[in-house]
């Protein structure tokens, strides 16, 4: 029981002030002065702090128990399934909280994606940067009480979770296959970078497959007279953005960051590394791509005024990248361009936009006996897949291939 008394020195008194002596929860004596002259108050307090001791020695009695019963769990299970890195790291990170209160200072889910995009910033494009934000935002919106979760506690079904709220949007048609599987990748590319420097110790993200992407929406190609009726309402800018793209095949983003210092005047040509692939780390991933400039294009930019530095486009630069589309479709309605045609090889119409322009040019190469290889140069695909999604065979080509195989006759007649 907790004790008072006045201090004194060959029965002489020291201090007014109650000195209180009890036990720490830890079992020591403590004798501390209480700051007070009466020995009822005095008193009083001693109590109230020996009862605080206690009930701190309690418990600490209970998490210690805890935390014997959380070693003993964790040992019967690693016997069971196989000692495992990570599962160790979840028990070292629940004991620390049992013993001090505390979560273990490992990332959540949420802090390193926010702490990686700060990363992200310094290594993509601006506009790249603005596509990984648009992601990351998405994929905060769904991830509910998993964003809480330390990155040790993360379980590939947790990602899959994360994956299936993004599709839920699927069925309203808010969404598709192909963009959650954009958003996914992005979250997977986090998850990785996380395993490489060591915050976990598998890549949970592996497991995680891509969505079938049947639904996704196949795009169309113009034709030489939209072009023309494209280019002749489109403003100043946008004009010469269509008439490059329909003659190089370029992406909208390429065209919008052009500059002068990307054309050789003497020599007739363009060169500059796709969109694509500016960001990446391996130079020899860099894809250079080069393109003639034409009459019609050298004459359209010694009528805007040639330069020598700067942007080609200042009036599409300066648009923000998520808004050029919407522009470029306000050209199309302005021109009488449907955005949505009807074809014969599929139910729905398919959409048409900015991109189309990619199209026809590359139908423009194969429509003239450019072979494959030289097309996906000139497009920088990789692939003859990708390059076949962006080829659109006219009808005479096709006849004109299809007369080469030699025909025979055949007796048709049906037996009476």
């Amino acid at each position: 029981m907790a004790t008072t008394y006045r201090k004194k020195v060959n029965g002489k008194l020291q201090s007014p002030y109650y000195y209180a002596v009890y036990y720490s929860a830890d079992r020591k004596r403590v004798s501390k002065s209480t700051g007070l002259s009466k020995k009822r108050e005095a008193q009083r307090l001693a109590t109230e702090w020996e009862l605080a001791e206690i009930k701190l020695s309690k418990g600490k009695s209970e998490r210690e128990t805890e935390i014997q019963e959380e070693l003993k769990r964790f040992i019967a299970k690693q016997n069971r399934s196989g000692w495992k890195q990570e599962e160790t790291i979840k028990m070292l990170a629940k004991i620390h909280e049992i013993g001090s209160g505390e979560k273990l200072n490992i990332p959540t889910l949420k802090r390193y994606l926010a702490e990686w995009m700060l990363n992200k910033k310094e290594m993509v494009s601006p506009s790249s940067f603005d596509a990984y934000t648009s992601h990351i935002s998405s994929i905060a919106s769904v991830y509910g009480d998993i964003g809480d979760k330390q990155l040790c506690e993360l379980q590939t079904a947790d990602l899959k979770k994360i994956q299936n709220r993004l599709a839920g949007d699927i069925a309203g048609r808010r969404t598709t296959r192909k963009t959650v599987n954009l958003k996914m990748v992005v979250l997977k590319s986090a998850i990785k970078d996380a395993y490489n420097e060591g915050l976990i110790t598998r890549n949970i993200g592996l497991a995680v497959k891509p969505l079938p992407e049947d639904d996704s929406k196949i795009k169309g190609a113009f034709t030489s007279d939209e072009i023309q009726k494209l280019i002749k309402v489109a403003p100043r800018h946008w004009k010469g953005m269509i008439l490059f793209s329909a003659d190089t095949g370029l992406r909208i983003s390429n065209l919008a960051g052009l500059k002068w210092k990307n054309i050789d005047i003497e020599n007739r040509l363009i060169k500059l590394i796709q969109v694509k692939h500016e960001r990446s780390k391996k130079k020899t991933l860099r894809t250079v791509l080069y393109h003639l400039l034409s009459d019609t294009m050298l004459n359209y930019l010694k009528f805007i005024g040639i330069n020598k530095t700067g942007y080609v486009f200042t009036d599409i630069v300066s648009i923000r990248r998520s808004n050029r589309t919407l522009h470029f479709k306000s050209v199309m309605e302005k021109a009488g361009v449907p955005t949505k045609i009807e074809v014969d090889y599929q139910d729905e119409p398919i959409e048409r936009s900015f991109h189309g322009l990619r199209h026809y040019y590359n139908s423009k190469m194969t429509n003239n006996g450019v072979s494959q290889d030289v097309r996906k140069k000139y497009t920088g695909h990789k692939s003859d897949s990708s390059n076949d999604i962006y080829t659109h065979i006219d009808a005479e080509t096709i006849k004109k291939e299809l007369a080469k195989v030699p025909q025979t006759e055949y007796d048709w007649g049906v037996a009476q």
